[in-house]
């Protein structure tokens, strides 16, 4: 696959960040407020200068992680602007420590590395030749990377466990419907089948010797009743393992592409299972389940993989897209089919599949032709 084109780094800048990320930043604006008021209630009080800017920092890097990476950019921004005016502000610095330490998180090691040496080097130029000040800003500047790579560290393996325990789940759904089939094909070729030859065993003895077909005629009917309430069991536990669904498999997918940061927006009828033929679910199905194992694979992570789905006229229209990542996913989930035996499985059906790359992101589009539906076409025509 292709790589990510420039014209997606402006969408990149401004995606926001996730839930967490936005309760820290506003946890951190609240700190530095704190922490200046009761600093200066013990100081020189603040002026109406500072009081601004404060606020106008606070505000910044409150709403920074809504714009994402541009946000951090702003508000370092700001904090440099505000180092060539006359500030007696002491803790706004812990908002650029804050932003690093995120960078370190996401992995963009190479950005906290600049801005941590920028700020620095800022606090140099701003305070002069000041041992104890350089070595608490190189000190600090430590902290925040030993925290970040702690955080990555602890998010990396609750993500990893996350993802073992989805997969663990889909074993033991798997095993469970196994389970399921064997035992009702288990119940169907022996239980039941013996005590249909039972009864029917003793329908002819009894026809053979009707003397004792008063003796039989018990025997027989607990025989029947007993096939009875068998047979329920037996269509129950049939029903709930072989019956294939592609909303299951749309279930799955998501499951899937959630182990790898990455959700899966579905658009198609609540209803399609009962709309296509058996045959046409499977290769929906397989079609679904190969390309979101391809998007795991190779998606932008923190981004959402569509998949469109719709009954038309002659059968199945199935459209999956995502953005494209830098790289590929060593550790993702493959389905180990491959798009090429995919085309070739859709094409000996009859229908047809392509993929292209377009605007930074990866479409691979499926037509599968369905007789039932084409039947119904015809029989309202």
């Amino acid at each position: 696959m292709m790589r990510g084109t420039p014209s997606a780094f402006f969408p990149d800048a401004v995606r926001p960040y996730p839930c967490g990320f936005r309760l820290a930043y506003l946890l951190m604006s609240a700190s530095i407020v704190v922490l200046e008021v009761v600093f200066h209630a013990f100081a020189a009080p603040l002026g109406i200068r500072d009081v601004l800017t404060l606020a106008a920092l606070c505000v910044l890097l409150s709403v920074a992680p809504w714009l994402g990476f541009a946000g951090d950019l702003l508000y370092v921004a700001v904090f440099a602007a505000m180092g060539t005016f006359s500030s007696s502000l002491a803790f706004p610095s812990l908002g650029v420590f804050l932003v690093a330490v995120v960078w370190i998180i996401r992995r963009w090691t190479g950005r906290a590395v600049l801005l941590l040496a920028g700020y620095v080097l800022l606090m140099f130029c701003q305070n002069g030749v000041g041992l104890f000040r350089f070595a608490s800003d190189v000190l600090l500047s430590t902290v925040a990377f030993a925290v970040g790579f702690a955080l990555r560290r602890f998010r990396d393996w609750a993500e990893r466990s996350r993802r073992e325990l989805d997969e663990s789940r889909m074993e033991t759904v798997k095993a469970v419907e196994s389970v399921r089939a064997k035992l009702a094909a288990g119940l169907h070729d022996t239980i039941a089948r013996d005590l249909a030859r039972i009864s029917i065993s003793l329908e002819s003895l009894a026809a053979a010797h009707p003397d004792l077909s008063g003796e039989i005629a018990p025997i027989v009917d607990l025989a029947h009743d007993s096939s009875r309430r068998l047979r329920p069991m037996i269509s129950e536990l049939s029903l709930d393992a072989a019956a294939p669904s592609l909303a299951a498999a749309v279930e799955e997918s998501r499951l899937m592409l959630r182990s790898g940061a990455l959700e899966l927006d579905a658009h198609m009828p609540g209803d399609i299972d009962g709309g296509i033929s058996r045959q046409t679910i499977l290769t929906g199905s397989l079609f679904v389940s190969e390309t979101a194992a391809n998007a795991l694979k190779y998606a932008r992570r923190g981004t959402t993989v569509d998949l469109f789905a719709e009954i038309d006229g002659g059968g199945l229209s199935l459209t999956m897209a995502n953005d494209i990542g830098g790289s590929s996913s060593d550790g993702a989930l493959t389905g180990g089919f491959g798009l090429a035996n995919l085309k070739s499985r859709i094409e000996s059906e009859g229908g047809r599949l392509s993929f292209v790359s377009r605007s930074g992101r990866w479409i691979v589009n499926a037509s599968i032709p369905d007789p039932k539906i084409q039947e119904e076409g015809a029989a309202d025509e």
